[in-house]
Parts: structure tokens; sequence; C-alpha cells
């Protein structure tokens, strides 16, 4: 027990760090696809991900039955990734020590917990932080076959193995980077090609069914200019380029230190298993991506932390050759990663400002039961109407009349749900409103553009509610604005009937 106390203290103030005010920021479109797919029944959330978005269902699963026990909201959306980090951090703080004795072990645990990629995944509802987990325990499980020679180990990884690779495809190019680790030890290779071979061959069908999803990831920008700063900063440092810097002088500083007094084999395990960890999954990415079409975004890559914090972690103790001093250079890795935990926790933190959480809040707060709502269809900023508010918090239309609905997402079997025409809403709203609540896109007398961690700018073009579609159909109905209230990059409006004003 006492071997485990260590990775269990870290890995406990891991989900204390990555759980604080996770729960702040507004939800926006991707949590809105994981809470579209999770809260509807099994049927057909396997249904519509044996369609689309394969690669979130396993993830999304799960939160299908977390969220029947505690229902949906922007805590109960996210603490699940701040578990699934804690377990992270335990593996790569347990791994450090089994390979490089405690110090290490320390350092890379408290490394992962203070990683801005980390702190970000933990107020993010997707699979990200989940992936990254199992992929730090895959690397645990192969530095013990590794120091230990058990095959038990083995069998695990060969178990372990198809989880991760269902929780986010991605993350079964380890396997090709925990090939690499065992490559030079003859006593392991053939029992690492069984269990490799033997999670392959359980992976293969959701490889294949994911493979043939692949038109999801037709809209990501292709590779330009930008792939080096965001290797270098946003891949695992995103806002935090002091991070990024610290990192990096103390993993040459390490080196150095290393090449003067010789490594010991515990720790050229580890960085058999570190460099390899993050470089190989890296470099597959990008060379399928330049040969064929892109799929690398910077957050795909969200499971490679584990390994690169080995390798900074086995830094650090080459430097900090004391606790104390070690305590001093952790405290700097936080000083500096501070601002971006801040942003991140940031009511509009998420792209573009995303407001849905703010939305769904005022709308309960101003309406009343039986009042009506609809959602403006066309946004220029968002992928799709902003009726994915209500994908992301569910609980915003109870007690009222959605006439704008179209066809329901279910229905659909897709992620959306789409909206009526506007003369079909004007005609319901005739017929059955009293009151008539519109989320529509916020006024603006000019346009402007935000910065997107996907490579692409997003533009908020000029909107005047008042010109769009939506308002002259109501309008023509005899709907006539009482209210409307701003809410960051969108607007609550209220209509009545001419005659009832």
């Amino acid at each position: 027990m006492k071997a485990w106390s260590l990775p269990l203290l870290v890995g406990v103030a891991t989900v204390l760090v990555a759980g604080a005010f996770s729960w702040v920021p507004s939800l926006w479109w991707d949590e809105a696809a994981t809470i579209s797919a999770a809260d509807r029944p099994v049927d057909d959330l396997l249904r519509v991900h044996t369609r689309i978005d394969a690669v979130h269902g396993l993830h999304n699963l799960l939160l299908h039955y977390w969220f029947a026990l505690v229902g949906v909201d922007e805590f109960t959306a996210r603490i699940p990734g701040a578990v699934a980090l804690g377990v992270g951090a335990a593996a790569v703080t347990a791994t450090g020590q089994v390979l490089a004795g405690r110090r290490v072990g320390f350092a890379a645990g408290v490394l992962f917990a203070l990683s801005p990629r980390v702190t970000w995944a933990a107020t993010e509802a997707r699979s990200y932080a989940f992936a990254a987990a199992l992929v730090a325990v895959l690397s645990l499980l192969v530095a013990l076959a590794c120091t230990t020679g058990r095959r038990r180990w083995w069998v695990l990884y060969a178990l372990a193995l198809p989880i991760a690779t269902m929780m986010f495809v991605y993350a079964a190019t380890v396997v090709v980077a925990h090939a690499v680790t065992v490559a030079a030890r003859a006593r392991e290779r053939a029992a690492f090609v069984f269990a490799a071979g033997m999670g392959i061959a359980l992976s293969a069908p959701f490889v294949l069914l994911a493979f043939s999803q692949a038109k999801q990831v037709a809209w990501i920008p292709p590779l330009d200019s930008m792939i080096v700063r965001t290797i270098a900063l946003d891949q695992w440092f995103p806002q935090a380029p002091g991070t990024a810097a610290l990192c990096a002088a103390i993993t040459v500083a390490g080196v150095i230190v290393a090449a003067r007094r010789g490594v010991l084999p515990g720790e050229r395990t580890l960085l058999w298993l570190a460099v390899p960890g993050f470089a190989v999954p890296m470099a597959l990415l990008l060379v399928y991506s330049l040969l064929a079409e892109n799929m690398y975004l910077e957050r795909y890559l969200a499971f490679t932390v584990p390994a690169m914090v080995l390798l900074v972690g086995w830094a650090a103790a080459r430097v900090a050759t004391q606790w104390w001093s070690m305590l001093v250079v952790l405290t700097a890795v936080a000083v500096t990663a501070a601002p971006a935990y801040v942003q991140q926790r940031q009511l509009f933190g998420k792209p573009g400002g995303m407001d849905y959480s703010a939305i769904a809040d005022r709308l309960i707060e101003r309406s009343e039961p039986g009042d009506c709502v609809a959602f403006e269809p066309r946004v220029s900023w968002a992928p799709t109407s902003l009726r994915a508010v209500v994908d992301a918090r569910p609980d915003a239309l109870e007690g009222l009349d959605d006439v704008g609905l179209g066809r329901d997402a279910v229905d659909r079997v897709n992620l959306w749900s789409t909206d009526a025409s506007p003369s079909e809403l004007a005609d319901r709203a005739a017929a059955r409103c009293e009151v008539l609540w519109v989320v529509a896109d916020g006024e603006r007398e000019t346009g402007f553009r935000v910065w997107h961690p996907n490579n692409v700018w997003w533009r908020f073009e000029p909107h005047r509610f008042t010109d769009t579609e939506t308002y002259r159909a109501l309008e023509s109905a005899g709907f006539r604005i009482t209210d409307r209230e701003p809410i960051h990059r969108s607007q609550l409006i209220r209509l009545e009937p001419a005659q009832t004003q």
C-alpha cells in the first residue's frame, strides 16, 4: 500500500485542481453534441453513433448512465472528466515512481495536474480527459511489465487497449509508440506482440466503424505554417507560452545534466516510454495529414500529455536534486500556468465566447410556464442553429411550448434537431402563444472575427433581428417586440401579439 500512497495523493489532488470551478464556463457547441447524444435512450444513442461521431460513443454511453443518476448541468457534465484526470495523474505518478523513483513520479504527476491541456480537458465534457487517463494507464502497464516481467500486466494491456481506442480512436496510435519502447527488450517482445495483437484485434471493428465516418473531420483546415506554433504551444500548453518555455528549459537542462552524469537503467526505460509516447502518435497523425486529409487538431493529442510530463518530470528531477528545489521548480510551473487556468474558467471562456449556459439560465429565470420559445435558425458564427442551447441544457425548455421545433434529433438519427421555417413558426405562434421568447444572434452594427483553436477565424457578421426573415414572419402574424436582453454573443427577445399589449 505504501508504494501507492504517493500516486493516490497526487490523483486526489489532481481531481480537486482540475474540478475546481470547471462548472463556471458556459457550455458550448462541442459539449452540446455530447449532451445531445448522452441524454437520450440507449437504443437511440447507439443508432446515432453507428452513423456519426462513433469516436465519442463510449464516452457518451458512460455519461448517459451518469446523467440518469444526477441530471444534466455544467457540473455533472464535466466532473467525470476531472475524476478521470485524477486516475491519469495517479498512473503517471506510479509510472515515474516504478521506473525512476519517487521524486520523478511526484514531479511527473504534479506536472500532469498543472498542464494547461489537462486543466482545459477538465472543463470540456468530451472524451479527451478519459483518453488521456486510459493512455496513462496503458503506459503504466508497459512500465510494470518491463520491470517485473510478469505476464499479467500484458493481459491487462490487451484488455485496456480496446477500451482506450473506443474512448478516442486516435489513442490507438500509442500502441506503435509502445512497440518502440519494448523493441530493445528481447524478453518482452513476444509478450508485447501478443498483447498488442489481441488489443488490436478487439479494437478492429470499432476502428473500421470510425474510419467509415472519417468525413466527420473533413471540416478540419489543411496544415499550414501555424503548425509549428500549434505543436510547440497549443497542443500541450494552450494560452500558456510561459509554461511551454519553462518546460522546454527544464527538459534541456535535465538532458544536459544526464549527459554528464549518466542515466540509470530505469530512467532509460522511462525515456524510451516517454519520448515515443508523445512523438510517435503526433508523427503518425501529421504524416497522414500531409499525405491524405488533415486529421490533426491540437486537442486531439491531449492523450499524449502523460508521456510529455514523464519526460519533463524526469528532467526536473535531474535538475532539482533536493525536495525543496523540486518544489521551487513546480511552483514556478504553477505560476506560469495560472493565467491559462483562470482564463479557462471564465464564464465566456469557451471558443468564440459561446454563451449557451447563460442563455439557458436567463430563459429559465424570465419565462413563465406555458410561454412559447423558438430559436433563430441561422447565425453567422455557429455551425448549427442556436437550438443547440437546448441540446446543452435540456432543462431550459421545461414547462415551455417549443413552437419553433422542426424535426427532433432522435427522429433524424442525428445530434441536432432542426427548426421550423419562419412561416410555420409564425402560424404556430399565432395559434398558441401569448408570450414568445426567441433566442437570436446578438445585435451588431459592425462585424468582427475571433480566432478559434481549430486554426480558423470565426466571423461575427453584422446583425439585426428586425432584418431577419424570422422577425418579418412574426411581425406579419401580429407579434411585436416587448423586451430584449443582450447575452454576450446572443440575445433573448420577448414578443407578444399586438392586441395583448
